[in-house]
């Protein structure tokens, strides 16, 4: 939170005109509902019936996730939330374009996405040949857009007359939306961690426009153009004290073949913010590789006619 109080001291002046909705809080978009449509699920709205069955057989239990090292069985996760709803409906993705509720990546982000999926099982050699999350590493939890996962899903707003900033509980990622009038983005050249993101009041939504984002963030594919940007678009309203309908639009050529839309309704939580240290108690990075050490010595004993060491 010292960041947010210094980041906020840097946000002073002043603006002639009535203020502007206060956007300020501590909100969550914990939900069962997540950026994709599940297969198993074809429209994007279900009926109330629909809504409590398919609840009921997911409330209390892990998340069905691609894991080798049992993550699945032994971590914690949020597992009280239901079925977003938006306009009353019970959602069964955020997104709402395309259509089929799927992200459209064209043919060289999913070639690039089937190499990572198949990456995911192996090597287990050595601490850096494993993914951003295994070594806990940032994400962009902060956004844009900013959506929900499995754990972690808060968000501190801490709105001025100069700027929104948007504190989230997962990695505690940090981002500074400005709102001050004729704030422009900085040249292509200049590449910002979660992008340069300017706020603009239209009646009682805000508009956030994000681009100058760093390749990381981009993923082009291989081969593709090196200063491709993406440019996200996200709509916040008040819908009263404790709902904040959040829109948003994202648009990369780099990876996908349309621009795809996705909307959302955010509630008030009640607290607290937690700080997220990934690194301390967390045994997950040696156990994996001892894992890997134990099974590589099993299949070797195995091979020989002999047993393998005892599982532990």
């Amino acid at each position: 939170m010292i960041a947010v109080a210094a980041a906020l001291a840097l946000a002073g002046g002043a603006r002639a005109g009535p203020p502007p909705p206060d956007l300020s809080g501590l909100w969550s978009n914990g939900s069962l509902t997540t950026l994709e449509r599940p297969k198993d699920l074809k429209a994007l709205v279900l009926t109330e019936a629909e809504a409590a069955a398919y609840e009921a057989k997911r409330r209390g239990k892990p998340p069905e996730i691609e894991d080798d090292v049992g993550g699945a069985d032994s971590e914690w996760w949020e597992l009280d939330h239901g079925l977003g709803r938006v306009r009353g409906q019970a959602r069964t993705s955020w997104i709402v374009s395309p259509a089929d509720g799927k992200l459209p990546f064209n043919a060289a982000a999913k070639a690039v996405n089937t190499a990572r999926m198949a990456g995911r099982k192996g090597p287990t050699n050595n601490p850096e040949e494993r993914g951003r999350t295994d070594r806990c590493l940032p994400g962009a939890a902060a956004g844009p857009p900013m959506l929900n996962g499995v754990y972690n899903n808060n968000y501190t707003f801490l709105q001025t007359r100069e700027a929104l900033v948007i504190h989230a509980e997962y990695f505690s990622d940090l981002r500074i939306v400005r709102l001050e009038p004729g704030a422009r983005h900085p040249p292509p050249t200049v590449r910002r961690w979660l992008g340069d993101s300017i706020g603009r009041w239209e009646g009682a939504t805000l508009v956030i426009e994000t681009t100058n984002f760093t390749p990381l963030e981009v993923d082009a594919p291989p081969g593709g153009d090196p200063a491709a940007d993406m440019v996200v678009t996200e709509r916040l309203t008040r819908l009263g004290p404790t709902r904040l309908h959040y829109a948003f639009t994202v648009r990369n050529p780099a990876r996908f073949v349309m621009p795809w839309q996705g909307e959302m309704v955010m509630q008030t939580a009640a607290g607290p913010m937690f700080e997220y240290a990934c690194h301390e108690g967390n045994y997950a990075m040696t156990s994996m590789l001892s894992a890997a050490r134990q099974a590589e010595a099993a299949a070797g004993a195995s091979s020989e006619g002999t047993p393998g060491p005892p599982a532990r």
